[in-house]
């Protein structure tokens, strides 16, 4: 019998100029990864040594790793690496039943593996949370908080609009909602089924969790799914989570997440039955800006008819957003542990 035929579950991980965190990134997944798991390190448009010194920490921990080493195209990035790592691990791994995706900055909880696959035996896909890492989220403390009060709850409406409207996404309800390319899963089917990740610079996590929905597909938002990311203010790709920050952190004139639609077009989309599945993506000159949210707040409240407040109620397990908003496997699932901040990231 080949060892080959134990090779189920993938994990992929894009990978651009990360000499200084993927040694820890990797350090996390070490426990966790046992004969049936292969690590797959696209290393893409990079200049240093990630691919080097993630080789030598694999070795030294005993993770079984596969780098590809690419120069992408411009216009494609992230997407492209990730559409690329699943693909080899289709082709590499004949017995593959589970793809898990993370990135090469965040940290995995202590569990993330086995819960995760345990997840894809009841749903199709699957989409953690991310948390910050504690020992750089002081660098974020200039955020005006009463914006983000403004962005978090409005993101809750939008969600209870789409839990309530649109199709299959029933499931939203008190869920986190998010989906970040930094904690997803798919069973091979449901990924092969979709298309797999579009080959785009930026988006391609909602796109794949939009399309699944479309498609049909379960799709579930763990709460006990978690990655601590960086709180690094200059990125890999542009348009993601560390622009983001930064542009949060430069004054008070930005636009809400762009998976936040207006008011006024959610409602009308609700009204005419058009609405599409969960995560929106909302064009540019269309966002809301941040200082204008509490009026589409109240908009919101008032069709959902809820009192102030109501829409705060989370989902049991899942952290408060006030700093941001299975089988032989190496470890029993443990209870769940929280992560060390008390701050989810809503930005995906």
């Amino acid at each position: 019998m080949s060892f080959e035929r134990w090779k189920d579950t993938a994990i992929v991980i894009p990978a651009r100029n990360e000499a200084e965190r993927i040694g820890a990134c990797l350090s996390a997944l070490a426990p966790q990864c046992n004969d049936r798991i292969r690590v797959i390190l696209v290393v893409n448009n990079t200049d240093d040594d990630t691919a080097k010194i993630a080789t030598l920490a694999a070795t030294r921990q005993g993770i079984d790793l596969s780098v590809l080493d690419l120069t992408f195209p411009p216009g494609m990035g992230v997407g492209a690496a990730r559409r690329k790592g699943c693909a080899v691990a289709m082709e590499q791994m004949p017995h593959l039943r589970q793809i898990l995706t993370t990135d090469a900055d965040c940290g995995v909880s202590p569990d993330w593996v086995a819960r995760s696959i345990q997840h894809l035996h009841r749903y199709d896909v699957l989409c953690g949370r991310v948390t910050l890492n504690p020992e750089e989220a002081a660098c974020l403390a200039g955020q005006d908080p009463k914006l983000e009060a403004h962005e978090t709850t409005y993101r809750r409406l939008v969600l209870a609009c789409y839990a309530r409207h649109a199709p299959n996404c029933a499931d939203l309800q008190n869920s986190h909602g998010e989906a970040p390319g930094a904690s997803l899963g798919f069973t091979r089917a449901a990924y092969e089924a979709v298309g797999g990740f579009a080959p785009i610079p930026c988006g391609e996590d909602r796109a794949i969790i939009r399309a699944a929905r479309a498609a049909g597909l379960r799709v579930h938002h763990a709460d006990d799914i978690w990655v601590e990311a960086s709180c690094r203010l200059v990125g890999r790709a542009a348009g993601g989570m560390a622009d983001t920050l930064r542009i949060r952190l430069a004054g008070t004139e930005y636009l809400a997440d762009d998976c936040l639609p207006n008011a006024a077009t959610l409602l009308d989309q609700v009204q005419r039955g058009t609405l599409g599945c969960w995560p929106a993506q909302v064009p540019q000159p269309q966002r809301v800006p941040v200082g204008e949210l509490p009026a589409h707040i109240a908009k919101l409240r008032a069709f959902l008819n809820l009192p102030e407040g109501e829409e705060a109620t989370a989902s049991p397990g899942q952290a408060p957003a006030n700093c941001w908003r299975g089988e032989n496997f190496p470890a029993q699932v443990a209870e769940t542990s929280e992560p060390r901040t008390a701050g989810a990231v809503e930005l995906s």
